[in-house]
């Protein structure tokens, strides 16, 4: 029987693995903006090739932000 760290584990596990597909349906397969929409900063070669505008700096704090005014 599975406890209740075995069945945490396996809902973050789900929700990674939809996060995930998600992302991949909604990545157009364009490149992304050699600077960041945000900061300016250069963005790394491989992450524009996955059509991201944000660095990683500032897709992090994005991503903090919205954690933060969760309704």
């Amino acid at each position: 029987m599975a406890d209740e760290a075995d069945m945490a584990n396996d809902l973050i596990a789900s929700e990674v693995s939809s996060a995930l597909n998600r992302l991949r349906l909604t990545t157009s397969g364009k490149m992304g903006p050699k600077n960041c929409a945000l900061c300016e900063e250069a963005i790394p070669l491989v992450r524009r090739q996955l059509g991201f505008k944000f660095c990683i700096e500032c897709a992090v704090e994005t991503e903090r932000r919205k954690l933060l005014f969760v309704d």
